[in-house]
């Protein structure tokens, strides 16, 4: 499902990364891609994009309905090193690249509406809230996102959440745990107690479908539609039904592949696309 790492790239000019970094989607917005790089400056020497962003206790509020697409030109080799490496090849699977992977899927879930989402930004220890969502049902949910979570890391991280959402006086009505690889002896039935009121974790793991049937080097194109999207966007079939549904107008789909459309030579004139069909179906608005 990922498209070629980084460094194995025959061409790792701008001209070659930033046509796919276009293509990722749903697209960062300016308020994003600025508050991305902020996050991300603690572990890179990346320099950042001068940002109006506000904390308060150490959130800040991300703009996710924004119609204001970050102009992608303006990033350096290196900012669009970092972005590549995060969404498209998906070689980095630190604590950042989760985080900023779980919000982009976030924006096209079907679970829950979000009214407003903001992320945590300082790097303390004893601080494991990465997101609080607070939804058109006025559900509030905590997220904590980690590279890899074991039995001594989630129980160390479920600590360190009751003590601060209770010096907090906040009781959310759900907590996911969401990271790229979990041990199967996590207690994740066992309920989190806040200050008396009794939570079930919920774990949210990064899933890449074996069976896929498309490929991140594949377009993927909907019929009477205009949507046409990159297939490393998704590591599921899944989550790109979930995609369209969001996105198109409902009704009879069709979904194809234009098989490895990324990897075409656009100087080839006798390049033939070679299309199938991926998934035919009825999707029904709510």
């Amino acid at each position: 499902m990922n498209f070629r790492y980084y460094e194995t790239l025959p061409d790792k000019s701008k001209d070659y990364i930033l046509p796919l970094i276009e293509q990722i989607v749903p697209k960062l917005s300016n308020n994003e891609i600025n508050i991305f790089f902020e996050d991300s400056k603690k572990n890179s020497s990346t320099k950042t994009t001068k940002t109006k962003s506000k904390t308060t206790n150490g959130f800040v509020s991300l703009e996710m309905n924004s119609n204001d697409d970050a102009d992608l030109t303006k990033l350096s080799s290196n900012q669009l090193k970092k972005i590549y490496q995060i969404f498209i090849s998906r070689e980095d699977n630190n604590k950042l690249a989760i985080k900023w992977r779980f919000y982009n899927f976030l924006k096209y879930n079907r679970d829950f509406d979000i009214k407003n989402i903001q992320l945590y930004r300082e790097n303390t220890l004893e601080q494991v809230i990465d997101f609080i969502i607070e939804t058109d049902e006025d559900e509030k949910i905590i997220v904590c996102c980690f590279d890899i979570l074991d039995l001594k890391t989630y129980t160390m991280a479920s600590s360190s959440l009751v003590d601060f959402l209770q010096k907090l006086k906040f009781i959310p009505n759900r907590v996911i745990f969401a990271a790229n690889k979990s041990y199967r002896n996590i207690p994740i039935n066992n309920p989190i107690d806040i200050d008396k009121n009794n939570i079930i974790p919920e774990l949210w793991i990064e899933f890449i479908e074996v069976d896929c049937p498309f490929r991140g080097e594949d377009l993927i194109i909907v019929e009477n539609s205009d949507l046409k999207i990159a297939g490393f966007n998704f590591t599921s079939i899944k989550d790109l039904l979930d995609y369209v549904f969001k996105f198109s107008k409902k009704g009879q789909i069709s979904i194809f592949k234009e098989i490895d459309y990324l990897l075409k030579d656009n100087n080839d004139t006798n390049y033939q696309p070679e299309i199938e069909l991926i998934w035919k179906g009825i999707m029904v608005k709510k």
